[in-house]
């Protein structure tokens, strides 16, 4: 084969792996952040609809930690194409998931079925994440589909409903977008067969870094805790302030994503902190539905703001723009058409620049970052606008998440400031490379 044909074909399977990592982390990240199945709800009781509500959360935390475990195990102990392969059987165990789903009838199981999902949701990240991260084009796709779907969130105008009841979804991430995630990850298998193993010495010990595993306990852990016990604060007295209540909430997620922080090498913690910040700024700013076309215009944005933070990257630019959002959701008057699209584009770009500016060097890190953006935030634990919360109006609702979001943005970026003191520029060596790389490219 000649040189020239050799680059073709290589730059046409490095496509396939990039479209591979993007849709397996938006398949990933939708089944980590929404209920398996919503067709049901108009039938079950209360108890079991609160039931799989309560799933959510708990299954995104539970998916967070599961993914960089994985990360982990896979990027210490197994060559790139036993990553991939990781990745394709957690897929295609999904797959069999969802049709079980079908035709499941009880409440109870699909809250089963909705750890489990969380759970292979994690897997998949996990392996993708370890297979790509150390590839510029790969890894490019892989942020987008995991920041880009984030930022999309309310997928109902692209599944099954019917008469526009965004209820009456019948699975999420619908089975045809796990079944063409599945073929892909097939494809990416079978060309990353023969990516050799690095070698190592006969003599040396492996030992697994235990300490991206701690971080990720610790994030998904206290920030699950802490907003669910925000949540029981207005459920028993929903006509009280609990402003001091939440000044604890704000203190305790900004304490967790430093303690997370500071157990990633070096500077890698940069990027829990700006997934920290911007999933609470987002969840601020709220907003409605968007048709389904807009998700191409969200991923486009996304890919153009993490092409401009590899190109121009500052930690002082991706905490200003967070911050923007915060203020942005503190002022906002209400959900316009309009409102709602300036607002997903410029989080879009603001999701795209953080994982180009945060760019980690260890790829557990990575994933960590990406899988923090489907964790909770104490903002969904704040009064809503609806008639369970009567006290808080649109206007009061909307300048409290403001408030709080502003509150953790700004214990980020007083965070940022001391990572960047005590870490050096460049991380130490680690003992046991990103797969597909040697010790000796870092």
């Amino acid at each position: 084969m000649s040189a020239s044909k050799f680059d073709q074909v290589h730059k046409i399977g490095n496509a396939v792996d990039t479209i591979t990592a993007c849709l397996g982390a938006a398949v990933a990240g939708v089944a980590m952040f929404l209920p398996i199945n919503f067709s049901w709800t108009t039938e079950t009781s209360p108890y079991r609809l609160a039931s799989l509500n309560n799933s959510v959360p708990r299954g995104a935390a539970i998916g967070v930690i599961v993914a960089v475990a994985v990360a982990v195990l896979v990027t210490t102990f197994s060559k790139p194409m036993m990553a991939w392969a990781v990745a394709l059987a957690a897929a295609f165990t999904m797959d069999i998931n969802h049709f079980a789903g079908r035709h499941v009838s009880s409440a109870d199981m699909l809250t089963t079925q909705n750890y489990l999902d969380s759970i292979l949701a994690g897997v998949l990240l996990g392996a993708l994440g370890a297979a790509v991260l150390r590839r510029p084009g790969p890894a490019a796709g892989f942020a987008i589909g995991g920041a880009g779907f984030f930022v999309y969130g309310d997928l109902a105008e692209l599944l099954e409903t019917s008469d526009g009841d965004p209820y009456s979804v019948l699975e999420t991430p619908p089975r045809w977008l796990i079944g063409v995630a599945v073929v892909l990850l097939i494809i990416s298998t079978l060309r990353n067969r023969s990516q050799p193993k690095q070698p190592s010495s006969p003599t040396t010990v492996i030992e697994l870094p235990v300490t991206p595993i701690l971080a990720s306990m610790v994030l998904a852990l206290v920030i699950l805790a802490i907003t669910e016990w925000l949540a029981r604060q207005y459920q028993h007295a929903p006509d009280v302030g609990h402003a001091v209540e939440i000044g604890m909430a704000v203190a305790a997620t900004v304490i967790a994503a430093t303690a997370a922080a500071m157990l990633l090498p070096g500077r890698d913690g940069a990027g829990v902190y700006l997934a920290v910040s911007l999933v609470a700024a987002a969840d601020a700013v709220g907003g409605d539905s968007r048709p389904a076309w807009s998700i191409a215009a969200l991923l486009v944005l996304t890919a153009l703001g993490l092409l401009v933070g590899i190109r121009m990257p500052s930690m002082f630019i991706a905490i200003f723009l967070i911050a923007g959002l915060a203020v942005f959701a503190l002022l906002k008057s209400a959900n316009h058409g309009y409102v709602v699209a300036a607002s997903s584009a410029v989080i879009a770009l603001t999701a795209g620049y953080c994982c180009g500016a945060a760019w980690p060097r260890y790829a557990p890190s990575g994933v960590l970052a990406i899988a923090a953006l489907y964790l909770p935030s104490i903002i969904t634990a704040l009064p809503h606008d609806s008639a369970e919360w009567p006290p808080a109006g649109s206007a009061n609702h909307q300048t409290l998440a403001g408030r709080t979001a502003l509150a953790i943005v700004a214990g980020s970026a007083l965070g940022l400031v001391v990572l960047r003191r005590i870490r050096p520029r460049r991380r130490p060596k680690p003992n046991h490379p990103v797969a597909g790389e040697s010790v000796a490219d870092i």
